[in-house]
């Protein structure tokens, strides 16, 4: 179990994924007919995996082998290897709630070569404490395969948030052959003053 170092309780941190999950589905996974999510196996990384997946039943409609839900594990490579064979549109990471910065990011950048290696070559769907995590990817762009591969595929989107202004903002990731990072906004969404409240509390384990 790990340690919770954040001001909000275990309850706000969940309700806290209902309601970012929702924006995820409804905006993140737009367009996309078939979406894998790997889930780190905790409580937190599951609910916004569970809620981002009701939104985007709600809003894209229903049907069967829309979505699967995988827990990353030390064996993410032959998860990668089932997401491939499942022929998902789409990878959502959802990393960062409940475990310390420096775990998200290795167990992002084991999944993204994981990914890389079985021959992933639809949409990237990034989580923001991933982001964060992963120094705005800059931790990943240090392998030339995986900022090869980065560049190779034909979107990666990503959320964030400001709180002061409650937005919501959804962006594709530009990588240029150098490796420099830009973002390029597509869509942005009011938030209540709830949401908000909940984002400033909350807070990811100290590394």
């Amino acid at each position: 179990m790990s340690q919770m170092s954040s001001r909000a309780s275990l309850e706000e941190e969940v309700y806290l994924r209902a309601l970012t999950g929702r924006l995820v589905g409804v905006h993140e996974f737009e367009g996309l007919k078939r979406i894998a999510i790997i889930s780190y196996p905790d409580r937190i990384c599951e609910s916004i995996a569970a809620a981002a997946t009701v939104a985007y039943f709600e809003r894209h409609g229903y049907g069967e082998n829309k979505v699967k839900i995988f827990d990353y594990s030390p064996n993410i490579q032959e998860t990668a290897k089932k997401i491939v064979s499942w022929g998902a549109e789409g990878v959502y990471l959802a990393f960062g709630g409940e475990q310390k910065m420096s775990l998200v990011n290795e167990v992002f950048l084991r999944s993204l070569d994981a990914l890389r290696v079985a021959g992933f070559r639809g949409v990237l769907l990034l989580h923001v404490r991933s982001w964060l995590a992963s120094k705005q990817l800059s931790t990943a762009l240090q392998d030339k395969e995986l900022l090869k591969w980065l560049r190779s595929l034909p979107e990666i989107r990503l959320f964030t948030a400001d709180v002061n202004a409650r937005k919501f903002y959804f962006s594709k990731v530009r990588i240029s052959e150098d490796g420099k990072v830009s973002l390029e906004r597509y869509r942005e969404e009011n938030i209540t003053e709830e949401h908000a409240n909940l984002l400033k509390i909350s807070l990811p384990p100290p590394d």
